[in-house]
């Protein structure tokens, strides 16, 4: 298989109009925050430093959904949708829990 196949076999595979893109601006992205330091020094720190890349992630993962021609608002109305289904279920197992526990004292 030569350059030009092996290239034709990646384009098929979308890596040049989803991963290059994604790739690229999580790593510029993520440059900047390390530069500028916009929520702290994130040398010392490891919370910063993960939010530094999760935020860069997240936004790297919102020009993905850009180059898959996915409206943000109906994303979000989506994941929003079935996140909040999913919390309310959490909050009613715990009182439910709490219920069959019968609550604690306080002392």
């Amino acid at each position: 298989m030569g350059f030009a196949e092996a290239v034709m076999k990646l384009a098929e595979f979308g890596i040049f109009q989803f991963f290059i893109p994604f790739a690229l601006f999580f790593m510029i992205l993520y440059g900047v925050f390390i530069r500028y330091k916009p929520f702290g020094e994130w040398r010392d720190n490891t919370v910063i430093s993960m939010i530094y890349g999760l935020t860069s992630f997240m936004m790297a993962l919102f020009i993905m959904l850009y180059g898959l021609n996915v409206y943000i608002e109906n994303f979000l109305t989506w994941v929003l949708g079935r996140l909040g289904i999913i919390l309310i279920l959490v909050l009613a197992i715990i009182v439910v829990a709490a219920f069959a526990k019968g609550g604690s004292e306080l002392e």
